[in-house]
């Protein structure tokens, strides 16, 4: 039922008029809308673009292995003797059980045979200790120059990193070993992904620093046991 409103007009001692309104309703107002991000507040952190490697050994055997893709595709393999190494693009090779060479076209060359390892890579010849040096005396990290940027390479036996100089704590590229594998999965993230060179350069460093050979500057291959490696906590591995 409606309700009926009476409006009744008296007169007051001071002669004002005063109007009384019976079966009033106040008008209820809307609520204030919540502002959607109090609601859904947004994710703390954004999904980075990466893509997901897998090498079929970790250890000294990386001097002879193959790199696929999440779907087992064959991008990369290395062959190597006593004398040298070749890091190979298979082109269009669909399975990481083909063997022709016609796919194959040859991205790296490191020549074992001197004392100091050379390494002939996009046209440069150079020594490994210069193309993947220390990043200082006190430590096992290395680092990588690629154009006109410049990453540092921090490891353990079991995991390893890669930041760039003018961002520190963003890992743009991250290696660990499946153990019970020996597979080594490597991730690497857009903002490398974006350069020219540098997918190649990357894996290429990883099989330098997986080959247990010495590089040139020190008496052997990388001493995973050592105390002066970097910690990994602390740095934004992942997303």
């Amino acid at each position: 039922m409606a309700t009926t409103t009476i409006y009744a007009t008296q007169v007051s001692a001071g002669g004002y008029t005063h109007t009384h309104v019976h079966g009033y309703r106040p008008i209820s107002r809307p609520p204030t809308p919540v502002s959607p991000t109090l609601v859904n507040p947004p994710p703390r952190y954004t999904q980075r673009p990466s893509i997901k490697l897998s090498v079929s050994s970790a250890g000294t055997d990386i001097l002879n292995a193959v790199v696929t893709d999440e779907t087992g595709k064959l991008l990369y393999s290395t062959s190597s003797n006593s004398k040298r190494t070749k890091l190979l693009s298979c082109g269009n090779s669909n399975n990481n059980n083909s063997s022709s060479s016609s796919n194959k076209a040859e991205v790296a060359t490191v020549e074992w045979d001197r004392s100091s390892p050379r390494i002939m890579f996009r046209g440069k010849k150079m020594k490994c200790k210069e193309w993947l040096p220390l990043a200082g005396s006190e430590t096992e990290a290395r680092t990588l120059t690629h154009g006109d940027a410049q990453f540092t390479w921090m490891q353990n036996s079991t995991s390893g990193y890669m930041i760039p100089a003018d961002r520190p704590g963003l890992a743009v590229a991250k290696w660990r070993i499946k153990s019970r594998t020996d597979q080594l999965r490597l991730e690497i993230f857009q903002e490398a992904l974006v350069e020219p060179g540098l997918l190649e350069a990357i894996i290429l460093s990883i099989v330098l620093l997986r080959s247990g050979r010495t590089l040139g500057d020190t008496s052997e291959g990388i001493p995973f046991s050592s105390p002066r490696f970097y910690s990994m906590s602390g740095i934004m591995q992942t997303r």
